[in-house]
C-alpha cells in the first residue's frame, strides 16, 4: 500500500461515487460493446453504423483499466497477489481472446490486454520498490529507465494488446498519481494515439478522453464487489462473442 500522503490526499474524497467498482463496471461495459464490433460480429451482420458507435464508446475502457492498474498496485495490501491475479487471467484469457478475434485457438501476432495490464502494473510495482529504496536519486532514475525500456520492448516484441503504448500510458499515469490534473494530462498524452480513431462510417474524435471526467469523479474507494467477477468477465465475454459468431454467422 502506498505511503505517499499526497497520493492518498489527491484521490480519497468523501462522497459515494465513483468507486473503483463503478469505474470497472463502466470500463467492462464499454469494452464489451467495443468487442462486439472489433471481433467482427456486428460488422459481419451488417450493423456497420452501430458497430462504429460501439467501437468508439469502447475507447474509454483502456484509460480506465490502466488507471485502475496503477491504483491497484499502489493501494493493494499485497501487490504480488494483485500481479499474480493479472498474470493468471492473462493466460486463462488467451485462447478466448484468439477465438473471438481470429477464430483460431492460438494466434501468435496478438496477445490479450491482461498481459499489457500485468506488464504495466509490474513496472509500477518495481518503480515503487525503487522509490522506497535507499539508493541515491541518480541510481533510482537509471534503474527506473532500465525497467521501463525492458518492459516497453517486451510488450512490443510479444505484441500484447495496445503493445508498447499501454506501457507508456501506465507509466505516465504512475508519474501523475499525486494529482487529478496531472492524471488528466497523462491521459491526454498517453492516449493521443487513440484520439482520432474512427469507424467505417462514423467518426467521433477524442472519444478516449471521455474517460477523464469519469476518473475525476473517482472517490479513491474500492466499493463493494468481488474482484474475481471482473477478472472472469474478460474471458467469459470473449467466449460469448465467439459462440455468437458461430451461431449467427
Amino acid at each position: 500500500m502506498s505511503d505517499n500522503k499526497n497520493f492518498i490526499k489527491a484521490w480519497q474524497v468523501d462522497r459515494p461515487y465513483l468507486t473503483s467498482g463503478h469505474l470497472k463496471i463502466i470500463a467492462c461495459s464499454a469494452m464489451f460493446l467495443s468487442h462486439l464490433a472489433q471481433c467482427g460480429l456486428l460488422y459481419m451482420l451488417g450493423f456497420t453504423k452501430i458497430a462504429d458507435l460501439f467501437m468508439l464508446i469502447g475507447r474509454i475502457s483502456m484509460p480506465l483499466f490502466c488507471f485502475m492498474a496503477v491504483q491497484g498496485i499502489l493501494l493493494s495490501k499485497n501487490p504480488k497477489k494483485y500481479l499474480r491475479g493479472l498474470l493468471i487471467f492473462a493466460f486463462l484469457s488467451e485462447i478466448p481472446f484468439d477465438l473471438a478475434s481470429t477464430g483460431y485457438y492460438f494466434f501468435i501476432y496478438s496477445q490479450n490486454v491482461f498481459f499489457s495490464l500485468f506488464l504495466g502494473a509490474f513496472m509500477v510495482y518495481q518503480w515503487e520498490k525503487i522509490r522506497k529504496s535507499e539508493l541515491n536519486e541518480l541510481l533510482k532514475f537509471c534503474f527506473a529507465i532500465i525497467i521501463f525500456l525492458g518492459i516497453y520492448f517486451f510488450a512490443g516484441f510479444f505484441m500484447t494488446d495496445y503493445d508498447s503504448n499501454a506501457i507508456v500510458a501506465i507509466g505516465l499515469l504512475y508519474l501523475a498519481k499525486d494529482s487529478r490534473i496531472l492524471t488528466a494530462l497523462a491521459i491526454l498524452v498517453g492516449f493521443a494515439f487513440e484520439a482520432r480513431i474512427g469507424g467505417d462510417y462514423l467518426s467521433i474524435p477524442y472519444m478516449v478522453y471521455l474517460s477523464i471526467p469519469l476518473i475525476f469523479l473517482y472517490n479513491g474507494k474500492r466499493g463493494t464487489y468481488n474482484k474475481w467477477y471482473f477478472y472472469a468477465f474478460y474471458p467469459v465475454h470473449l467466449i460469448l462473442i465467439y459462440l455468437l459468431k458461430i451461431i449467427l454467422l
